[in-house]
């Protein structure tokens, strides 16, 4: 193109643009390169149990139920969402319920042994959790001057016909508590629970561990009481997604 077909096609385009800002209130027209196209990105989001719920509730007009699906696993305490499942860019919300911060602070029903000492240390840190201050510092004096009495019985028999018999008895008596009791939230986001702990002492070197059966039954109960609940809010918000148990 030459020069003056050059300067003819841009009066042309100015005399059109001035046309159409008469016409519509104005054009922008940008000169130079385009800004590069981009692939679209999906949603990958980790949050607390209801994360999936509160995605449904809020973008159920935006979700085809007959490309999503959710997947519940109980053991890993996990609910997760996917939508438009056929799709290389498949929307991902996974809830999680997890043990609350002060109980993986405790330790409780980890197995975690250690001495009576660094135990003493450690519920001193979290006796705001316990139902009275006093009742933990007392708890600490004790674990700092635990006393134990193992008394062991060993018995071994030989009938000198091939048979023989091994028995050995144990048994610990210390000066410790025999349980004292919390109140603080199982998982994370949830009300705060009283329930009992005992220390659990191993005779072979007298560390020590907490252990809760109370604690345990209140996973169990709460786990499937929280996942069901948020289950439920799915189905109401779009019943036509299908809910798969793993």
């Amino acid at each position: 193109m030459t020069k003056e077909e050059q300067n003819a096609a841009t009066k042309a385009a100015i005399e059109r643009i001035q046309e159409l800002n008469e016409s519509n209130g104005g054009y922008c027209i940008r000169f130079g390169e385009a800004l590069p196209l981009k692939e679209p990105k999906y949603v990958s989001i980790h949050g607390t149990i209801d994360a999936p719920a509160r995605w449904v509730e809020k973008r159920k007009d935006d979700i085809v139920s007959a490309d999503a699906h959710v997947l519940v696993d109980r053991d890993r305490m996990t609910i997760t969402l996917n939508t438009d499942e056929n799709s290389a860019y498949m929307d991902q919300i996974v809830g999680t319920l997890t043990l609350s911060t002060e109980m993986q602070e405790f330790g409780i029903n980890t197995g975690e042994y250690m001495s009576c000492f660094d135990m003493a240390d450690r519920i001193k840190q979290l006796r705001t959790y316990f139902e009275t201050q006093q009742e933990a510092m007392k708890l600490v004096t004790e674990l700092r001057s635990f006393k134990a009495k193992i008394d062991k019985e060993l018995e071994l028999s030989d009938d000198k016909r091939g048979n023989q018999t091994i028995m050995r008895a144990q048994t610990v008596e210390s000066n410790l508590p025999k349980s004292f009791k919390v109140n603080m939230p199982i998982f994370k986001g949830t009300e705060k629970r009283t329930f009992e702990v005992e220390v659990e002492i191993n005779p072979n070197d007298l560390s020590c561990t907490l252990v809760s059966p109370d604690a345990h039954d209140i996973v169990v109960q709460e786990r499937d009481s929280q996942m069901d609940g948020v289950l439920v809010r799915i189905a109401e918000a779009a019943p036509n997604i299908v809910i798969i148990e793993q």
